[in-house]
């Protein structure tokens, strides 16, 4: 199952390390050897070489002359390594051990919830990191990814509440709010998710995602003109998709007719380039609105290219041809639709 979990750090902060011994006489000293092969795993983890640190680790993990202290970090850096080449079985082996030796180290937990999540055990994953922010109370990355987690299992209540422990943790990040907006948005609520976007897009106005998902819930939340004001100027260089999708059903919501309209002269002079067919439906909705049943009828008819069997599509299709006396065509598109959709057969034609 994949999980939406916003990952904000990957290795995990280690405590510190007693200062290295002198040598032994036969020039073997365990905490140097520790050292520098912690220091080559985490190189190698950073080159993205997991095979390689999680040998090295391995390896050393070998020797019953290290302490404890030692063992652990060690134990962390093959879990970590073998998680990310998906050997799971075996970097749960290594995690749980982490956590038994250093169990008053949030980090381990964490690591560990990380692991639960991508072996779908969501019981431990949850418990888990609860134990990480209980033991590490300032840290809102670790509250930020369980409040997610939190949202992702449906424990809503529990996932506002560690939001707003994240929050109070770190007022000034923006990852926060846009966290917290997710929690709404899953529930279709673009109202309640609407201050906490505009303060995400506050604090980093230059994410185009947030700024895309606060246009959404101004429009939601029926800010027509709001949302076009975080777009419309974008209209020119050629948004995506969605942001398209969006700028339009505005327009419609205010009448303006201008983007829609030419849309549909791309389509003659060859440089219409989408292939979202939502985008085309939208843009003749607003033609539809205006009276532009030509235009409409053009665009429409793009969208049933890209989607020849979409049922709602095809009755605005229906309506259009209607509307412009083509009975015949709109005939064999009523059956084609009836075709496709039986139910529909004793409905009234619908409106767009």
């Amino acid at each position: 199952m994949t999980r939406r979990i916003l990952m904000l750090s990957v290795i995990a902060v280690l405590a510190a390390f007693p200062a290295a011994a002198s040598p032994s006489r036969n020039d073997y000293d365990p905490q140097i050897i520790f050292e520098r092969t912690i220091a080559r795993a985490d190189s190698l983890y950073a080159e993205e070489r997991y095979e390689a640190a999680a040998d090295a680790t391995a390896e050393l993990l070998e020797d019953n002359r290290l302490f404890q202290h030692q063992r652990w970090p060690l134990h962390q850096r093959a879990g970590l390594a073998l998680q990310k080449l998906g050997r799971h079985e075996e970097a749960l082996v290594h995690l749980e051990q982490a956590v038994i030796w250093a169990q008053a180290v949030a980090a381990n937990h964490r690591n560990l919830a990380t692991l639960m999540v991508e072996m779908d055990r969501p019981g431990r994953a949850l418990s888990e990191y609860r134990e990480a922010c209980e033991l590490d109370p300032g840290n809102w990355i670790y509250r930020l990814e369980y409040g997610q987690l939190l949202v992702d299992y449906g424990q809503d209540a529990a996932a506002e509440r560690v939001f707003a422990e994240a929050a109070a943790a770190c007022p000034e990040c923006p990852e926060v709010p846009r966290a917290r907006s997710r929690l709404y948005l899953e529930r279709g609520d673009h109202a309640a998710a609407l201050p906490h976007l505009e303060r995400a897009f506050e604090l980093r106005p230059e994410d185009r995602e947030v700024r895309s998902l606060l246009a959404l819930s101004r429009l939601r939340s029926d800010q027509a003109e709001a949302a076009l004001a975080l777009l419309g100027p974008f209209w020119s260089e050629g948004p995506g998709d969605r942001d398209a999708r969006i700028i339009l059903e505005a327009d419609r919501r205010l009448g303006r007719t201008d983007r829609a309209l030419s849309l549909a002269l791309s389509l003659g002079d060859g440089t219409a380039v989408s292939t979202d067919p939502d985008l085309w439906a939208q843009a003749a909705l607003v033609c539809i609105d205006a009276g532009r049943d030509e235009e409409a009828l053009a665009l429409i008819d793009r969208a049933l290219l890209l989607a020849p069997r979409h049922t709602g599509y095809l009755n605005n299709r229906i309506l259009l041809l209607r509307r412009l006396g083509r009975e015949g065509e709109a005939d064999r598109d009523w059956d084609l639709l009836i075709a496709i959709d039986p139910s529909r057969a004793d409905a009234p034609d619908e409106t767009p």
